[in-house]
């Protein structure tokens, strides 16, 4: 049964809906059960990939609805986080979706268990800016990102869910704070959105901005392109045209703890890919600016010929980025300037204390821990057939301020977005 999520999208003069993006192992044959029901793997050759590097040595934040600590197949890989939401140091998940997204990102991979991610002996560092409800406001998100940069964090990821909605209050913009990650030396990835409503004219963000694409490398129906992003890229994302073979298959949390394993997609899905191959060439020694211009010079150019505003680049190629090679026509992404500051090796965040110091707002983190997994799976299936029930993300990332829209366009989209939502439950 398909589980559409739907929610209210509110339009004010200080509210913006975010529609958001919703043991080393080795090259060998997969031993992980669900191994040929990753397609999205496949098709970036991440498993290929893993003879020149898996991530080991470097932190991937998750900056989402937490994750499961427990997860059978994360736990091994998890480090200390932050609940920015409730002020604590247990950012487990409590909706879903972050726990997907670390699975894309950094699943523990043939140890005979569901999944694997592309980086897949990266850490991951949970930071929860999402409630139950998968609401997040602006500043708990900015601070989110503070966070994760001030205390190790060497890529962070930002796929915030698929009912989003992100309150601007006063203070800085959620571009400052990618900003600032990136001038630390820590990559941003960011989900471009979903059902194409904004357009990601992120000309000022250093981040890599992804889009999300089809098993057969199709911009997929509802995602939002890259728009004028400066880095921008597809991956996989998945769709429901085919059945949900053709969606993201990741691990999962749910309230039950019966399912550990779940498809979804989303541009939410697409990020994840790419904060995982940020991580893996991170963790074969490039810097930033090196790992960002070998991961847009070495994507396979889709749509049409050379950098566009739907695929960016083009689609991520992970083999291609660790070997170096230029895209699959030899065309190369146009990157940007390097960061600030950025050395030829590329200094990363600050070291797990935390030596850069705390962030200002948060507290200091407590020592990272790794739980123990609480049980097999539940899935009952095997690699072919269907190991979970299948959600599918209806929003995606970065919560877009509409600038110059004033009251009257405020309005007007706010009354756009009211019937769009009542004709959704009709």
């Amino acid at each position: 049964m398909l589980m559409r999520t739907r929610i209210w999208h509110p339009l004010a003069a200080v509210v913006v809906c975010a529609l958001l993006a919703v043991v080393a192992p080795t090259a060998s044959a997969a031993t992980d059960q669900f191994a040929d029901s990753l397609w999205g793997m496949q098709k970036i050759r991440a498993r290929a990939a893993w003879a020149a590097g898996t991530g080991k040595g470097v932190t991937v934040a998750i900056i989402d609805s937490g994750v499961d600590p427990n997860h059978e197949d994360l736990a091994k890989n998890i480090v200390g986080g932050y609940d920015v939401v409730d002020k604590d140091f247990d950012p487990r998940d409590e909706e879903g979706h972050g726990t997907h997204v670390a699975g894309i990102v950094a699943a523990v991979a043939n140890n005979g268990l569901g999944v694997a991610g592309v980086a897949p002996a990266a850490k991951i560092m949970p930071i929860r800016v999402l409630d139950t409800d998968g609401a997040g406001s602006q500043s708990d998100i900015e601070d989110g990102v503070h966070w994760a940069v001030d205390h190790g964090a060497q890529v962070v990821n930002l796929s915030l869910g698929a009912d989003v909605i992100v309150e601007f209050l006063s203070g800085g913009t959620l571009t400052d704070a990618v900003n600032y990650a990136w001038s630390k030396g820590v990559i941003p990835v960011v989900s471009a959105g979903n059902d194409g409503l904004f357009r990601s004219e992120l000309r000022g963000a250093k981040a890599l901005v992804v889009t999300a694409t089809t098993p057969d490398d199709r911009i997929a129906p509802y995602a939002t392109g890259v728009g004028f992003a400066e880095w921008g890229i597809a991956a996989p994302g998945g769709t429901d045209d085919g059945g949900e073979k053709n969606m993201i298959l990741s691990t999962f949390w749910d309230r039950t703890g019966k399912r550990k394993y779940a498809y979804q997609m989303g541009t939410s899905m697409a990020a994840p890919h790419v904060a995982g191959a940020a991580a893996l060439l991170r963790g074969m020694g490039l810097s930033p600016q090196q790992t960002v211009n070998r991961l847009l010079s070495t994507a396979k150019d889709l749509g049409p010929r050379g950098r566009d505003s739907t695929f960016g680049a083009g689609r991520l190629d992970v083999k291609a980025a660790t070997l170096g090679q230029a895209g699959a026509t030899g065309r190369p992404g146009r990157p940007g300037s390097s960061a600030a500051g950025s050395s030829a090796t590329g200094a990363p965040g600050a070291n797990a204390s935390g030596t850069r110091g705390a962030p200002g707002r948060l507290p200091v983190p407590i020592e990272a821990t790794t739980s123990t997994p609480s049980s097999a799976p539940s899935a009952a299936a095997t690699g072919t057939s269907t190991p979970a029930e299948r959600i599918e993300e209806s929003g995606g990332i970065l919560p877009w301020v509409l600038l110059g829209a004033g009251a009257a366009g405020a309005a007007a989209i706010a009354g756009f977005l009211l019937l769009r939502h009542a004709a959704s439950r009709g």
